[in-house]
């Protein structure tokens, strides 16, 4: 047989029956061993000979059609052969539905999307070699370095299905599947591949399940502090600075009114005076009879350092410059106003702002948000990214799992996070060095607004990662259990799924439309799909592949607590208290 192919397609000891109907996408094979309740084996694969969810190979000219079984059945009239016991013994002919998925040129090996040439009545069906299986869904990376050595062909465990970088993660990726379907054990088998073939992964992982992968991995806490002095882990804090004006307002929610101008001044006065002085006195701008020529030729001679991203200024001292901003905009007397100069503190103003005031104290001072608004007391996220992308260290782990998800900040810290990376790929930090960001529970992330209407901001850094980040260097993999929580537009980004056991019926259709090439009979396997197991679909694949993902060397610690452990241990003091009552 042709070289490039293991072996031949139509291996006649590989023969399950015949072609006696023929629709554009679909085959009825007649399969007379699939009344067989055992399958065979040849030369150490299993011939199936019948199964749903078998592959199955089509003769043709030149070509090979290559199907999926998703239907078999018995005629009405020979159910009971089924049955020995009841009727006659068993000479059944069963009737198998097959899905037409592509096509296998025969002598170049080479794989044609689509089906150019359909089957004709009579011609013969082999059950699929799982190496070909895997030369189809590898292509032209079959044997390649650097691939990704992500799963096994589910009938056969010995055989290996590897995924190039570029297909895995060059047009993004979703890991998609309910809980306790295999999603983070996948997620970490990737994030531990890529680190392997020497890729550059950050992983935001929101709970911490994935601390047991520790080898060439940079961790940091984001949230959190140390519990005591043998604790080793690495806290960092994402700089207060880096928040954006509306982040600011979806955390402190100023009302209408004389709140949010207020504030917006305020936050300006602040960043203008660590311009002028820094970290020095005065901590605050003092406008009560200040000059207010002065004050506008500062701003606009400092205008693009007050207005950058990122400008600094000392959000401890907010509270009291909200205070400072509260004044009459003329000094002077009523008779006499003097417009060069601002007046004295306006009480009824103050009044208004008092809630907001108190608001900022009280969280600009929480313990359980210092990773935000106390940065000098912890290391700068921000920093050891940088750091983190200049070293050799293939994977950056953040973790969030003792961030609070009080006021928001633990979707508003991450949207920042992804709003950061974005800023670095627009800077061209990532040409050289193409970075992977995985975003694991990704529904609590996209799709959301938070604040109040007022003040409210949408979530969406993630969403332009996927959108645009490419064609910087910077993709992204989001994995979630809520697939229907995803914006479309955003899904519609992804180039690669890998989809796990989906039960609600919502979640299929929405993966259904954003596949493509994943129909209603590829999608009616979900439901069914083991722990691990996964249906990939991809703008580089030729058609839906089941797969069974092989275990990380490190997998995630993803279980809760143990009930036969903590509750088995009352069983009997509990019968004994109800016996005694």
């Amino acid at each position: 047989m042709v070289a490039k192919l293991a072996t031949s397609p139509f291996d006649p000891s590989r023969y399950i029956g015949s072609v006696s109907y023929v629709s554009p996408d679909a085959a009825k094979v007649n399969l007379p061993y699939a009344a067989s309740v055992t399958s065979r084996q040849y030369s150490g694969y299993a011939v199936l000979g019948g199964q749903v969810g078998e592959f199955v190979f089509i003769e043709g000219e030149g070509v090979a059609v290559l199907g999926r079984i998703t239907e078999v059945k018995l005629p009405d009239s020979e159910r009971l052969k089924a049955e020995p016991t009841i009727g006659t013994p068993p000479d059944a002919h069963p009737i198998g539905f097959v899905q037409l998925l592509t096509t296998l040129e025969l002598s170049t090996g080479r794989i044609i999307s689509g089906i150019p040439y359909h089957p004709r009545i009579g011609q013969h069906v082999y059950s699929a070699h799982p190496l070909l299986v895997k030369h189809i869904v590898e292509g032209n990376n079959a044997g390649a370095a650097g691939v990704i050595e992500l799963a096994t062909i589910p009938q056969d465990l010995s055989t290996k299905v590897n995924i190039s970088p570029a297909h895995m993660f060059g047009r993004h990726c979703a890991v998609l599947g309910a809980t306790g379907g295999g999603k983070s054990w996948t997620v970490a088998r990737i994030v531990q591949e890529a680190a392997r073939i020497g890729g550059k992964v950050i992983l935001v992982d929101p709970t911490g399940e994935f601390h047991t992968f520790t080898t060439g991995v940079q961790s940091f806490h984001l949230g959190g502090q140390p519990r005591d002095d043998k604790d080793e882990r690495t806290y960092v804090a994402f700089p207060y600075w880096q928040l954006t004006e509306s982040d600011l307002f979806a955390i402190f929610q100023p009302s209408p009114g004389a709140q949010v101008p207020k504030l917006r001044e305020a936050l300006r006065s602040l960043k203008l005076n660590y311009v002028l002085h820094g970290d020095a006195e005065p901590n605050t701008y003092q406008k009560m009879g200040a000059s207010r020529k002065d004050f506008n030729y500062a701003v606009n001679k400092n205008e693009a350092a007050i207005e950058a991203e990122g400008a600094k200024y000392l959000i401890k001292h907010l509270a009291r410059q909200i205070y400072e901003e509260c004044v009459f905009e003329s000094g002077g007397t009523r008779d006499h106003p003097d417009h060069a100069v601002w007046g004295n503190y306006d009480e009824r103003i103050r009044g208004y702002c008092d809630t907001l005031v108190s608001k900022v104290f009280s969280i600009t001072r929480a313990r359980s948000l210092r990773c935000l608004f106390h940065p000098e007391a912890f290391g700068s996220l921000t920093e050891k990214i940088a750091d983190f992308l200049s070293s050799d260290d293939p994977v950056m782990r953040i973790s969030m799992e003792d961030l609070p998800f009080d006021y928001n900040a633990r979707e508003l810290l991450t949207n920042a996070l992804g709003r950061h990376l974005l800023g670095l790929a627009r800077e061209s930090r990532f040409k050289v060095t193409p970075t992977v960001v995985v975003l694991d529970e990704a529904h609590q992330f996209l799709n959301k607004n938070m604040g109040d209407e007022t003040n409210r901001i949408h979530l969406d850094a993630f969403g332009l990662i996927a959108k645009e980040g490419r064609k910087y260097g910077l993709t992204t993999i989001l994995a979630t259990q809520r697939p229907r929580d995803i914006p479309e537009d955003v899904l519609s980004q992804m180039g690669m799924f890998i989809v796990h056991r989906l039960i609600n019926e919502r979640d299929r259709e929405v993966v259904e439309k954003a596949c493509g090439s994943l129909d209603a009979s590829a999608a009616a396997f979900l439901p069914t799909l083991g722990q691990g197991e996964a249906i990939l679909v991809g703008v580089d694949f030729p058609m839906p592949t089941p797969v069974k993902v092989t275990e990380p060397l490190y997998p995630p610690k993803s279980e809760g607590p143990s009930y036969a452990k903590y509750w088995g241990k009352g069983n009997n003091a509990g019968n004994d208290s109800l016996e005694k009552h």
